[in-house]
């Protein structure tokens, strides 16, 4: 049965041969038009009044309407698959349609095959869209969650599992499973409903239980996140351990007892601040006889003016003053305390204020620990960011300033991932050892956050000996927990000049480590004006690579792969980004910006997403012999949760994972985590592509490797017709070992037909290039798969 019986369409076409043509053969078909519109006004007003389940829309309307614009508004408020129809096919069309995210592109003149091929598809991915909505949020949430514990309730109800975050994974008593009536044991008896009606609605709630790990007490938030999984019964949650904030909270809670406590001093005072009877606590706290302290001014005890006046101002609803202040005993000891001044309702004729005293002493002393707590990382024991902010902003330090280092770790967020946070705090701690045995005592050391470091220098005569003293520290491998790690150190170095604040230079030196890791890491880079556009620009597209990822702006492409004789056998998906304000951003650019933000991952369950999809909609359109590549970073593959996210996608959309293929760079290869990861998935069906070989550092040992089933040659070794054969004589070789090995042999690049005649002769299984096919839409790439397949018949 049709995919378009019965379901409700809305035709925008200004023109009316087009519109009725439209209207007929989609009502042949058996769906419901439900309005013809011809502009884009009306078009807004009949998707509101009509509600379609697909929309027909022409790209340029009457009255100079456009199709996009209404497109833009349509994706904002409904949820709806949309199909253009114009009769223009230029790239500039073309890249203003594509920013709307259509769910397919028909060319005039129109035929009743393809109106048919491109409504069925665009309904079929909609429908796919909106069956792993539920699926998309938990894997949003879990992936959010990565940094903490996440426990998952299996399909039976009875056990939790318990991924992520080692070091929490035994304070409750279990390795990696717990039962639900021993998890339900965590709290209270009397919140325990709560938490099962939470587990069975499948709703929110944040609950922070009390624990003790070997005599030691402690504090977690469990955190269940709403998740509509209908017919699943799986609920994602948080582990967060919150115990040094519940230990801050009882130790605020303990000097607010201790304040309670405190033998307070009280004295009774007329109108003029005069003592007219005072308790036994404040004779001793003022060191006073009780009749050398009747009739005294209480001001003459160290109050000052500013208090005076104050007191003078207590009005209702307000007629209480708390303050701190410095008093001063009989004998001239100064002491800290705590005052209250209550103003009295006239009830006597000279009794006005209640004055209550507190030495608070003690407290103070703590404060100033606290203080000093407040100011320290407890990590590495250098200053934290608000020991910087309290420099930069204290006039006096922030002048004797003269330059300032800006360290980054290179590799540590490879190591977190690879080893957990217990091993990357170990290792952070050894990196703050090693920098402060080095430094000078006059310089002042502060970790920035996660594995950044800065070093304020007063004295700049051997700055650039100091520069290197610290690469050197990072020369000598680590041994962390029997782990033996190599990383290294991007630094970037500001000095001072007239007019330059410290805040400036900060921003300076964060510049110039930016361009230390950009010129290939592990090496010091001094700041110049030079540099401010290159990480503008930088800067620029990152925001708008996290906007893009918000908005769902990024979007997929597929080249075709084929073989000797340009039958295609695979698509490879390609990550796309048309930005706005600049518009096409070519992925060289901002693909490295994702790796060393993080953003990579998100990217990565995109690209799958849409991989899944593409795989769903070419079997059910027969083409289930075409696989499909994708790209995997050494970023991706070295994130456990994420590789699980990889698996759980291909699971719910039913994709076996021999139809695809991961390609990897060889110089990715070189990590033994990497390895590891590509090997397990190897035996999970997926083929393994070796991608960009020769373009680096190639190692031919890597072919060695049984789990890469392809090696892709990278472009460069493409022959061309103005350069010797030596090229050729390097290419030849790389396939002709290639295919003694087993391995399956793809040329890429391929522009000329050169290139296709020696990729021919020389072996090569597949190829892939402009000269066969630039990227496209998966809907063109189908239509293409049929012309080819239609040929060669």
């Amino acid at each position: 049965m049709s995919l378009l019986k019965n379901k409700r369409v809305l035709v925008v076409e200004d023109t009316t041969i087009a519109a009725t043509y439209l209207a007929r053969e989609l009502s042949n078909m058996g769906a419901n038009v439900v309005g013809l519109a011809r502009s884009e006004e009306q078009a807004l007003q009949m998707v509101e009044k009509t509600r379609p389940e697909l929309i027909l829309m022409d790209i340029h309307l009457a009255e100079g309407g456009s199709g996009i614009d209404a497109a833009k508004v349509i994706a904002r408020n409904y949820s709806v698959p949309l199909i253009y129809t114009t009769s223009f096919s230029d790239d500039s069309t073309l890249s203003r349609a594509l920013e709307t995210s259509p769910y397919g592109y028909v060319v005039k003149p129109f035929d009743a095959k393809t109106i048919k091929v491109t409504c069925e598809t665009a309904l079929s991915r909609f429908a796919l869209e909106q069956k792993i909505a539920s699926s998309e949020k938990r894997f949003r949430v879990a992936a959010e969650a990565a940094q903490f514990g996440v426990l998952e309730l299996d399909e039976s109800g009875k056990a939790f599992t318990f991924k992520g975050a080692k070091s929490l994974k035994n304070r409750f008593g279990a390795g990696t499973e717990m039962s639900r009536e021993d998890f339900l044991g965590l709290f209270p008896a009397n919140e325990r409903q709560a938490v099962v009606d939470t587990l069975e609605k499948r709703s929110s709630l944040r609950k922070t239980i009390q624990f003790t790990d070997q005599e030691t007490e402690g504090w977690v938030d469990i955190v269940f996140t709403e998740v509509d999984l209908k017919e699943d019964n799986v609920v994602i949650g948080a582990v967060i351990d919150v115990t040094d904030k519940q230990r801050q909270i009882k130790k605020l809670q303990l000097s607010n007892v201790i304040l309670d406590q405190l033998v307070e001093g009280v004295a009774v005072l007329d109108e003029a601040f005069c003592v007219i009877d005072v308790n036994t606590a404040l004779l001793g706290l003022l060191r006073i006889e009780q009749s050398a302290l009747m009739g005294t001014n209480i001001f003459e005890f160290g109050f000052d003016q500013q208090i005076l006046n104050k007191v003078h101002q207590l009005k209702p609803p307000k007629p209480i003053l708390r303050e701190k202040t410095m008093l001063l005993r009989s004998d001239g000891i100064e002491f800290p305390a705590f005052v209250t001044f209550s103003e009295l309702e006239s009830k006597h004729e000279k009794v006005q204020y209640v004055v209550t005293i507190s030495d608070i002493t003690d407290l103070s002393r703590a404060e100033k620990k606290l203080e000093a707590l407040a100011f320290t990382d407890q990590l590495t024991g250098a200053g934290n960011r608000n020991y910087l902010k309290l420099i930069l902003n204290e006039n006096v330090y922030a002048g004797s300033v003269k330059a300032l280092l800006f360290i980054d770790i290179d590799g540590f967020k490879l190591v977190n991932d690879s080893y957990g946070h217990d091993v990357g705090d170990d290792l952070l701690a050894e990196c703050a050892a090693r920098i402060k045995a080095v430094i000078r005592q006059n310089d002042t050391f502060i970790r920035h956050g996660g594995d950044e470091f800065i070093i304020l220098v007063q004295e700049t005569s051997d700055l650039a000996q100091l520069s290197e003293r610290l690469l050197a520290v990072f020369e000598k491998q680590f041994s962390i927990n029997n782990k033996t790690l190599k990383i290294g150190a991007s630094i970037g170095v500001a000095e001072s000049s007239p007019g330059i604040t410290p805040s400036e230079m900060l921003k300076h030196a964060d510049i110039a480590m930016y361009e230390a890791k950009k010129r290939g890491k592990n090496q010091v880079v001094f700041f110049s004006s030079q540099q401010n556009e290159s990480i503008e620009y930088r800067l620029f597209v990152e925001q708008g690579l996290y906007n893009a990822i918000v908005n769902q702006d990024l979007y997929a492409s597929f080249q075709p792969i084929v073989d000797s004789e340009e039958n295609i056998v695979a698509l490879e998906a390609l990550c796309r980004w048309n930005n706005i304000d600049i518009g096409h951003i070519h992925p060289e650019s901002f693909i490295p910006i994702a790796e060393e933000t993080g953003l990579i991952n998100a990217l990565g369950l995109k690209m799958l997403r849409e991989v899944c999809i593409a795989n769903v909609l070419l079997r059910e359109a027969g083409m289930s012999h075409i696989k499909l590549h994708v790209n995997v970073s050494i970023l991706q593959l070295n994130s456990q949760v994420l590789v699980d996210q990889f698996l759980a996608y291909l699971k719910d959309f039913d994709v076996s994972p021999k139809d695809i293929v991961l390609e990897v760079t060889e110089t990715a290869m070189h990590d033994n985590s990497t390895k590891r990861i590509l090997r397990e998935l190897a035996k999970s069906g997926f083929g393994i592509a070796i991608d960009d070989f020769g373009a680096g550092f190639a190692s031919v040992s890597e072919l060695t490797e049984p789990y890469t089933t392809m090696v892709k040659l990278d472009k460069s070794l493409a022959p061309t017709g103005d350069v010797t054969n030596t090229r050729n004589v390097i290419a030849e070789s790389l396939i002709q070992l290639c295919q003694k090995l087993g391995k399956t042999v793809l040329l890429e690049g391929i522009e000329k037909e050169i290139q296709a005649d020696f990729a021919r002769q020389a072996g090569c299984h597949y190829m892939q290039g402009f000269l066969f096919a630039k990227p496209m839409s998966l809907t063109e790439a189908m239509q293409r798969i049929t012309q080819k397949e239609a040929q060669a018949v």
